[in-house]
């Protein structure tokens, strides 16, 4: 096994293979670069005799916190047991998180993962983390069990299946109950006289968007954002197939998402909005669903991916979930032993908080 911490290591296609285009080169160079003084990148790869890559897995190493991003303090509600073993190799993307560890197969993915827990000992971390690893990935679930690592469940990652040739089409594919809502979604936004745009690039209006993702991070109480001016920019230099929509009013912005594509897939990754008209407008909906939607199917793609959070409203206009894991191995026993009984709380605790908000209920 070998380990890089420089994305400019890998061939401009090569990650292409994994099939998953948030492991690839250009949302992992956007990673790294964003990230870069507050997390370390690294690199886990291997790679055959003739040198084409066999097995994958980016990690980061965090040195400042960065908001929004996984924190097993947070997540377990014990801080004492993160002070005890303090340094983590927390395994997977961050900004649509996301875990997962490429082999050629069963066998060499479960050596694969074996090799990173070694290094990570060899290394003086006192655990490995997957912060989000798809219930649906069953190969990498089998071989982190057999690793030892503790597993709980964390949320849902809400999607949409993409049908039809325009947006009428896919509407007609959703249930009546989600079809009346979005539709009525859009009716609400037409009459509102806001104006859906796309944007080509960031440029005129990543000052904009940076006030107003500062401006929802401020109501939810966080102490520094996640994006910057420069972030924004950055995100569509590095990001060839990033996406950008946009509600205009006559002389401002009332909301943007942004995300990007590729093997099927447009993830919207963030959501702002002006504060202004947003509930009559339905401006939410309409920029961070219903827009991104249009260009998948423009773009032939099969599915939406939104993330978590926002549950009832998701699940109100035909969302879909795949289950996400949290895995850790502690390398010190008392600390793993400690985690696999915190895990198992908290893994029925979350599958119960995950249905009562998709129900629209406080758990």
């Amino acid at each position: 096994m070998q380990v890089s911490d420089d994305i400019a290591d890998f061939g401009e296609t090569e990650l292409d293979d994994l099939g998953d285009c948030l492991f690839g080169k250009p949302f992992l160079a956007f990673v790294e670069e964003e990230h870069r003084g507050r997390a370390r990148a690294l690199y886990f790869h291997e790679r055959d005799s003739d040198g084409r890559l066999i097995a994958f897995a980016p990690a980061y190493v965090y040195h400042r916190h960065v908001p929004l991003t996984f924190r097993i303090g947070e997540f377990t509600g014990d801080p004492a047991l993160v002070e005890r073993a303090p340094a983590h190799l927390i395994v997977g993307v961050p900004v649509r998180l996301r875990s997962r560890i490429h082999a050629t197969g069963p066998e060499a993915l479960r050596t694969f993962v074996g090799e990173i827990t070694e290094w990570a000992a060899a290394n003086a971390f006192d655990a490995v983390v997957l912060p989000f690893a798809l219930g649906s990935d069953g190969a990498l679930a089998e071989a982190l069990e057999r690793a030892g690592f503790a597993r709980a469940f964390y949320e849902g990652d809400f999607y949409l299946p993409v049908a039809g040739a325009d947006i009428d089409e896919f509407l007609s594919s959703l249930p009546r109950g989600p079809r009346k809502r979005l539709r009525n979604d859009m009716n609400h936004f037409l009459r509102s006289g806001i104006e859906l745009v796309r944007p080509e690039n960031a440029d005129e209006l990543a000052a904009v968007m940076a006030d107003q993702h500062r401006a929802l991070m401020d109501k939810y109480r966080r102490p520094e954002v996640e994006f910057t001016e420069e972030s924004f920019r950055r995100f569509d230099r590095l990001v060839p197939s990033a996406t950008w929509c946009g509600a205009r009013t006559q002389d401002a912005l009332a909301g943007y998402s942004m995300g990007f594509h590729g093997h099927g897939v447009l993830n919207v990754l963030r959501y702002g909005n002006s504060g202004a008209n947003q509930d009559d407008a339905r401006v939410y909906v309409n920029v961070g669903y219903v827009e991104p939607v249009r260009i998948a199917i423009e773009l032939g793609l099969e599915r939406v991916h939104f993330g978590k959070s926002a549950h009832h409203v998701k699940v109100l206009r035909g969302c879909l979930h795949e289950e996400g894991f949290v895995y850790a191995k502690f390398l010190q026993q008392d600390a793993q032993d400690d985690i696999t009984r915190t895990f198992a709380r908290l893994d029925a605790q979350n599958r119960h908080r995950f249905a009562a908000l998709s129900r629209g209920e406080q758990p």
